[in-house]
């Protein structure tokens, strides 16, 4: 059993948001579900720990590092969490809604430095990441086998990571009549399989994800300027005509929704750039005791007629 933990030093700041950060059991590319755990809750009120996040979501492969900082951890939990690939799962939610999995991966370090009177533990991590340097490959596929069965076969050599048919959308068409092979790393195999066959892959919280380049999930949440939680958006501008490419948005952070998610902006100061959009990446910054709870997103408006 671990020490008791210090209270934060932060003031209450009651904004009835919820953070739980749990550590363990094993390497996240194991896929156990025995062991020992560390958890820590965050709720704004001075009984809790805080924790704050910054973690990031892509469409496409791996993205860049999240970094967690926990504060006032006791020296033993401190020196308990040093060890690399240590399994980390971080969900968030209201305190009268069910909490959602905002990340889950690996710890790639763990450092701790003294801010006031505060001792800050910073954790940087990625999702998949020992099970995407571990997975390798050595596969042929038919003429005709379906894209989207050879991924998921490709996917399910990547170990502890969950696969499953629903989080494989879009992903459409055969294999050649020449047939496809492969051996390798299997991260380098699903990302070539995905560039012939036009879909893209990533590893959201434990699972491997693939949606066709020309395919968006249903609509997941609507963001208004009035009352819907959006901040900001501002169009994305390309190449020496500054074309615009797609848009950025700033809203509260919505619990659950992830790359790929397509949402719906109603925009009262720029109607033009109302419209709905598929997440192509986002960035996520909470914190139960500051006004820190939004997600940055880049997003591309969803071509007419497709589904």
């Amino acid at each position: 059993m671990m020490a008791a933990e210090k209270k934060s030093s932060t003031p209450n700041r009651p904004f009835l948001r919820r953070i739980v950060v749990t550590l363990g059991p094993l390497e996240e590319w194991r896929g156990k579900s025995r062991g020992e755990i560390v958890q820590f809750k965050s709720d704004g009120t001075l009984e809790g720990l805080r924790v704050t996040g910054t973690f990031q979501k892509t469409l496409m492969g791996m993205p860049q590092p999240s970094q967690i900082s926990i504060y006032n951890l006791s020296r033993d939990t401190r020196n308990a969490i040093k060890g690399s690939l240590t399994k980390i799962t971080v969900e968030a939610g209201w305190n009268n809604t069910d909490l959602r999995k905002v990340f889950q991966g690996s710890i790639m370090s763990s450092s701790s430095e003294r801010n006031g009177p505060d001792i800050v533990t910073k954790l940087v991590a990625l999702p998949g990441y020992g099970s995407l340097v571990r997975g390798v490959s050595s596969v042929t596929f038919g003429a005709g086998t379906p894209v989207s069965v050879a991924a998921q076969k490709l996917a399910s050599d990547l170990p502890g990571m969950t696969v499953q048919g629903g989080n494989f959308q879009g992903v459409a068409g055969n294999i050649g009549p020449r047939g496809w092979s492969y051996a390798g790393a299997t991260k380098d195999g699903l990302t070539r399989l995905g560039e012939e066959h036009g879909f893209s892959w990533s590893v959201q919280d434990g699972e491997v994800t693939a949606i066709g380049d020309r395919f968006m999930l249903g609509s997941y949440v609507e963001l208004n300027g009035e009352n819907g939680g959006l901040i900001s958006i501002a169009p994305t501008l390309t190449g020496p005509m500054q074309i615009q490419s797609g848009v950025k948005i700033k809203a509260l952070y919505v619990p659950g929704i992830s790359a790929g998610h397509s949402i719906k902006v109603n925009s009262t100061l720029n109607p033009r750039l109302s419209g709905t959009y598929r997440i192509h990446t986002m960035s996520i910054n909470i914190d139960a005791y500051s006004e820190a709870w939004t997600m940055d997103i880049e997003s591309f408006r969803f071509p007419p007629g497709k589904k």
